[in-house]
């Protein structure tokens, strides 16, 4: 038997090799430089850059390679005419010359806007040639903005700063309040006197609310195009892509000023209904039921590259808001049916900041619970949560509602460690754990769906599908079958089998008398793989986020221009064509994430383990079937992201 620091160690030592391990693919599988190559005619004609990205007022040495197909021997002494299209089609600098004896023909190039570019490049006839007029290819360039002084440098100067501020404001609410062992953020006054602001909420729903009317306005009536029209680019590339990063960092913040949810609560306010959802019904199966159909839908329609889909979206969802808000208490849409409410619940046990109650004891005495009921201070909390009764993140939106009616100012927000709630919640339940090991599949599938080997991928399933079986013979609809099949079966399935599988393999290594059962096992251990599939989610979408963010402006103007009667300028659509941040600075921003979050994932693991089992040893081995999946499903993300995303993906 192994003693406890024997355990330890053991227990580190795989962390860092899996850790290493996963470091190693990322390096592994990141692109080297190389050149874009194109056969014809018996010859392969490659061009090589020395920079990459490609950028705008930058000196670039441009490679061209002419060897023979056949046997790769560099043809020598072949006459080479190049020729750069620039943004407008006209034929910008033009080289000509010979290739050396490695078959290379080099030129400096210069290009003074960013965009996309084309470089032409002419073989004369030869008798080598199968054709006495030669060889004419097209090279697509695409071309970065150069960056003064780089929005990779603004982005790292801006974390820097909002971690400076962050940290000057928590010090000195630490300062003035020595002798408490945890920060209140109600401590800081302008926090607390937003809080308890009786509007301050309203009136932000209420502008968001003017803006999502107009959103939906846009999606129905205005152009279709996705890449130009302003709802779908706002809704999905900004919106979509950076709210999942405000789970982390402040929980259902966003739940806090949602216009659909203060649709639901107005009306439920107003007409004051006396349901409530059956005690059956009171858990997340129909919240996450809805949003795995919701994503199904996007990948086979393609919900956010359709303005008008995006439009009916946005219209049933609020109009069923609202049919919830008429008929059943408070924010009963927001807490069980609301598509995203359980995908913001489990990510939301990240999150750093708490509400709590500052003295179980305080809530204990009082008996009327004005936290839950309201007052005329308050209206009491509309997501049903009892304060004293918080113990996790999941549901609480930060509304202020029950810091505004506790009469014994007995209410706290707390900076507390990341993911905390994942092993310090006693409130872990099978909807949770099971959405929790789905959204790994769904990150997984989602992304595939996006690179550039999935039709391939697609063909291959294609082939093992039985579709004369089914009597199905029309090409699409065995292609969308079968990518719903593989979507359900991966995300449902696979994912959660291997989990309950691994649940399984951890039960017999405990022993018998050490576990609490297969569903509990599962329960337990599901929340350690909460990082792996939200770290899929916030990769994925910083790369939208930071690259195609910036469309915005050009469809923003072009929206202005057709809508008000004054004129924005006229649109730029070429900086949709080029990255405006550095592609390998974004590469490793990913790669970061993937291992910052896998360590949480071990630490949640461990923490899980060491709390759910009385002898440190039974929980190490139980925790190792689920380390070791952990760190390969993490592998699987790292190898998703190094392939290539499809062009015709874009939001």
């Amino acid at each position: 038997m192994l003693k406890n620091n024997d355990m330890l160690k053991v227990s580190r030592q795989i962390k860092y090799a899996l850790v290493l391990s996963i470091l190693c693919l990322a390096g592994l599988n990141f692109p080297a430089r190389a050149g874009t190559a194109i056969e014809t005619q018996g010859f392969k004609i490659q061009v090589f850059l020395d920079k990459e990205p490609l950028k705008a007022e930058t000196k670039t040495v441009v490679t061209v390679k002419v060897l023979r197909a056949k046997d790769l021997a560099p043809v020598v002494g072949q006459p080479v005419y190049t020729s750069i299209i620039g943004t407008n089609l006209e034929p910008g600098q033009k080289n000509k010359g010979r290739t050396d004896a490695f078959g290379n023909f080099e030129f400096q190039a210069l290009f003074g806007d960013a965009g996309l570019f084309k470089l032409k490049v002419e073989l004369p006839g030869s008798k080598a040639m199968a054709s006495s007029k030669g060889i004419l290819t097209v090279f697509p360039l695409k071309i970065a903005p150069r960056g003064h002084p780089g929005l990779k440098l603004i982005f790292i100067l801006v974390l820097l700063l909002g971690t400076t501020i962050a940290g000057m404001v928590l010090i000195r609410v630490k300062i003035k309040n020595p002798d408490k062992s945890v920060i209140d953020l109600l401590d800081i006054p302008i926090i607390q006197k937003i809080l308890k602001a009786r509007y301050f909420q309203d009136v932000i729903q209420i502008v968001l609310l003017i803006f999502l009317f107009i959103f939906i306005f846009l999606a129905f009536f205005d152009i279709q195009d996705s890449a130009r029209n302003l709802s779908v680019i706002v809704i999905w590339t900004i919106w979509w892509a950076g709210v999942i990063f405000t789970f982390v960092l402040a929980g259902r913040l966003w739940c806090f000023m949602c216009p659909v949810g203060a649709v639901s609560e107005w009306i439920s306010r107003a007409s004051d209904p006396q349901m409530v959802l059956p005690k059956s019904l009171q858990n997340m199966w129909f919240a996450n039921t809805f949003f795995v159909l919701l994503t199904w839908l996007d990948i086979q329609i393609g919900v956010v590259r359709n303005p008008l889909v995006t439009g009916f979206l946005l219209s049933l969802i609020l109009v069923v808001a609202a049919v919830f808000g008429l008929f059943y208490q408070k924010r009963t849409f927001c807490r069980h049916i609301c598509p995203i409410g359980g995908l913001i619940g489990i990510y939301s046990l990240f999150s750093p900041i708490e509400l709590r109650s500052k003295d179980l004891e305080i809530c204990k005495r009082h008996k009327r619970k004005d936290c839950y009921l309201g007052n005329s201070r308050g209206r009491g909390c509309p997501m049903f949560e009892m304060v004293p009764e918080i113990d996790s993140n999941k549901a609480c939106n930060f509304c202020g509602e029950c810091i505004k009616s506790c009469p014994k100012n007995n209410i706290s927000i707390r900076i507390r460690p990341f993911f905390k709630d994942a092993w310090t919640t006693k409130k872990k339940s099978l909807d949770d754990a099971v959405f929790a090991v789905v959204l790994v599949g769904v990150a997984i599938f989602v992304t595939g769906d996006m690179l550039e080997p999935w039709t391939a991928w697609m063909q291959s399933a294609i082939k093992w599908f039985p579709a004369g079986f089914f009597g199905i013979h029309y090409q699409y609809t065995i292609e969308v079958v079968t990518k719903s099949l593989l979507y359900f079966f991966i995300s449902i399935f696979l994912i959660p089998g291997i989990i309950f599988l691994c649940s399984a393999i951890s039960n017999h290594l405990a022993g018998k008398k050490n576990h609490h059962g297969l569903k509990q096992t599962f329960i337990s251990f599901g929340f350690m793989f909460i990082p792996v599939g939200l770290s899929m989610h916030l990769a994925h979408n910083i790369g939208h986020l930071l690259n195609e963010s910036v469309l915005v402006i050009p469809a923003l103007k072009r929206t202005i221009n057709k809508y008000l009667p004054f004129s924005a300028g006229e649109p730029n659509w070429q900086i949709a064509s080029v990255s405006m941040v550095d592609p390998l600075f974004v590469y490793w921003i990913q790669m970061i994430l993937f291992l910052i979050f896998y360590g949480f994932s071990l630490v949640a693991g461990y923490k899980l383990a060491m709390k759910n089992y009385t002898d440190p040893q039974t929980g190490f081995r139980a925790l190792l079937p689920m380390m070791f999946i952990a760190g390969i499903l993490m592998a699987v993300n790292v190898y998703l992201l190094n392939l290539p995303m499809s062009p015709r993906h874009i939001h």
